[in-house]
């Protein structure tokens, strides 16, 4: 057979916003560089790689032999380098105008600094939606990747797939090369011998095959750089696949010039087959991977397997109320940037505001699958660091003024949020979730000292008990591998009734101590989910929200709790008032948990200001106390809480089990303090009770 077939393959390279430098590095030194000294050996392959924005300016800075490199490449015509979103977002999630700014910037920056003006893009996370062509043509680009998961859900035979296929919006045509997940799956975990026939299959029923996938598969992914270097799998795959005389590596560049299209296609919404089964509420998510179970075990079932499709990225933020938070500042930012460029396009405040925008988009701490994503702690800082620098620089070309509110939905559930932000502190209080705070930002420092991550199910929850029969020896794809980092993780596999807040409140009975991390099991009456008439007030340099409920779960009971936020100092305060109508005397307890992040649990300089300085993420309990702090000196602020009266708190760490690359994991998301008082009221009397909370800058200990 004479036919020729061209093997169009290549890799991603991307970092989050806010990784670790030691974790880039490692990438560097383990996956990203070998992978090019190596591909350099070996003059008959060309490559298709993608690294993006930021992890190319990482590489600039502090891998500059590495970047080097990729540019000798580049220079020499082995490489196609790929353009797409800067710092990586789910480009159907941001605005046109940042989906045509991110990718204009990148395209900038590799003709800048490689001298390439690059043709097509890599689809961040392979997330689609039919909308997508005309943005990316307005960009620039020619042609896409994604993966043959999207064909088949198009109709499309994915075994019978090859070449690109044109798809349009609004008459704006673009080539879409479909990435087989065969192959996908093989490399490098299977012997090059079974890629050789996977492709020899296709020879003479299509002209081309796409393989490109996360470089970090070449190197990062457990056991993958033994494998792939020392053992010899990459210089074997590179040797045998040039040395068949029938195959060549090509480029998407080289072949869309040489080759017509297969055919027209029309893709629905899609993302690759794994992130929409993540996607999915935990319940539908383990209904689903039964039902494929199911099927795959029928005739013919496997191919039917592919029609069962998962959830919608976008259910994401619905899935993690906390990412939909972000999104939505995103989405203002966003508008009020453009707006504000459009008068003053040449202000460097606001150009630089745009690039804290910009990163503040990078997908990683918006959704969760195997990669860890919004459960990782220091991506959501990142993220949200990026997002209120954005909101400081863009407050700077304003008329200024010590204190704004709002009272709207701020989030898109159609209920509304009271924002107040002053030069110290910015947050976010919700009436229809008992008054709760969750947003608690301290401007100074760019952090959200409420991101505390709500602990829910996971439908990967069901395979931690399981996951100490896995075989640890054998290589594995991420999306196959099982293993837990520590023993008894299946004990943490709690579930929170709310979502983690500060200032949520309950009555509680007066026999046994609530638990400061689940406490509402003994209330009598919580507030975390109940709607509060809501009134704002101005009293001096103070700006105050009322909440107020009446009879709440039908108890004779008023609850009014007043939050004020001074101007001048990060400080707020809030007062409850309980007034009891009930016929007998009441003797119960009155707790208000309160649910606060700083950057680390078990590190040093991370500590309560207390005896023996616990460490933030320690359990414990002190009596007749009237004020506690936290302290984090490598951030370098101190949360100090007061309150008049002494009252018993307890403090535990708020802990979740996650999916990572390495296997599930426990990750220290923040510190649950329980304030509890007794309460003793007889009908008609009143009780009172006023906390504080005071942000300030703290220095590292000389310890």
């Amino acid at each position: 057979m004479s036919a020729e077939l061209d093997f169009l393959f290549g890799v991603h390279n991307h970092q989050p916003v806010g990784n670790f430098d030691g974790v880039i590095a490692e990438a560097c030194r383990q996956a990203y560089h070998p992978f090019l000294e190596l591909a350099k050996q070996f003059p008959g392959v060309t490559l298709n790689v993608h690294v993006s924005g930021g992890l190319l300016e990482w590489l600039k800075e502090r891998a500059p032999a590495t970047f080097d490199l990729l540019g000798e490449l580049a220079q020499a015509g082995r490489i196609e380098l790929l353009t797409g979103g800067f710092h990586e977002p789910i480009l159907p999630s941001i605005p046109d105008w940042d989906k045509v700014g991110q990718i204009q910037h990148l395209s900038e920056f590799l003709r800048r600094h490689f001298g390439m003006h690059p043709r097509g893009m890599w689809l961040a996370e392979r997330v689609w939606e039919p909308h997508l062509p005309k943005a990316l043509r307005e960009a620039g680009v020619e042609y896409v990747l994604v993966d043959d998961s999207h064909f088949a859900l198009a109709g499309l035979d994915p075994d019978r797939l090859g070449g690109y296929y044109l798809t349009e919006e609004q008459g704006e045509t673009l080539a879409v090369f479909p990435i087989s997940r065969r192959l996908r799956y093989q490399v490098p975990f299977a012997e090059p011998a079974r890629t050789l026939e996977l492709l020899a299959e296709r020879r003479g029923q299509t002209r081309a095959m796409t393989l490109v996938d996360d470089g970090e598969k070449f190197g990062v992914w457990p056991g993958t750089s033994q494998h792939v270097y020392a053992g010899g799998w990459l210089a074997r795959f590179f040797g045998q696949l040039t040395s068949t005389g029938w195959l060549r590596f090509g480029m998407f560049s080289r072949y869309l010039d040489q080759f017509p299209p297969t055919d027209r296609i029309y893709l629905p919404t899609a993302a690759y087959a794994e992130m929409s089964e993540w996607a999915l509420p935990a319940d539908a998510g383990e209904a689903l991977a039964s039902a494929r179970e199911q099927l795959a075990s029928l005739p013919g079932g496997q191919a039917a397997a592919a029609w069962l499709r998962g959830g919608f990225w976008r259910n994401f933020l619905v899935k993690y109320p906390e990412a939909n938070d972000c999104y939505w500042k995103m989405l203002r930012l966003s508008r009020w940037i453009r707006a504000a460029l459009a008068r003053q396009p040449d202000d460097p405040r606001l150009v630089a505001a745009r690039t804290q925008l910009w990163r503040g988009q990078g997908n990683d701490a918006y959704w969760h699958g195997v990669f860890g994503g919004i459960y990782l702690p220091h991506l959501r800082r990142a993220t949200k660091h990026a997002l209120i620098t954005a909101e400081r620089l863009l407050r700077e070309t304003e008329e200024p003024a010590s204190i704004r509110w709002s009272h709207t939905d701020l989030n898109g559930d159609g209920r509304e949020e009271v924002a107040i932000s002053t030069e110290t502190l910015s947050l976010v209080l919700n009436p229809h979730a008992g008054g709760s705070l969750t947003e608690l930002v301290y401007v100074p420092k760019r952090i959200d000292l409420a991101d505390v991550l709500t602990r829910r199910p996971e439908a990967y929850h069901a395979q931690v008990k399981a996951a100490a029969a896995a075989d640890p020896g054998r290589i594995q794809t991420i999306h196959e591998r099982v293993a837990v980092k520590e023993p008894g993780l299946g004990a943490f596999l709690d579930y929170d009734r709310f979502r983690r807040a500060c200032l949520l409140d309950g009555l509680f009975q007066d026999t046994g101590t609530p638990d400061p991390l689940h406490p509402w099991e003994l209330g009598l009456v919580t507030l975390g989910d109940a709607r509060m008439e809501t009134t704002l007030g101005e009293v001096g340099e103070w700006i105050t929200v009322g909440f107020l409920i009446k009879h709440p779960d039908s108890w004779p009971l008023i609850v009014q709790k007043i939050v004020s936020v001074r101007g001048a100092a990060a400080e707020l305060r809030a007062t409850y008032r309980l007034t009891w109508s009930g016929e007998a005397p009441l003797r119960a307890g009155w707790g208000v948990q309160w649910n606060l992040a700083l950057t680390a649990g078990e590190a040093p300089g991370r500590y309560l200001r207390l005896p023996g300085r616990p460490s933030l993420g320690s359990r414990g309990q002190a009596d007749h106390r009237l004020s506690l702090s936290l302290v984090d000196e490598w951030v370098g602020a101190e949360v100090e809480l007061r309150w008049d009266r002494p009252a018993r708190v307890g403090w535990a760490p708020v802990e979740t089990v996650s999916l990572s690359e390495a296997g599930f994991e426990r990750i220290y998301q923040g510190s649950a303090i329980l304030l509890y008082w007794p309460v003793q009221l007889t009908p008609g009397e009143e009780w009172q009770e006023q906390v504080s909370l005071r942000v300030s800058e703290v220095g590292q200990s000389a310890e």
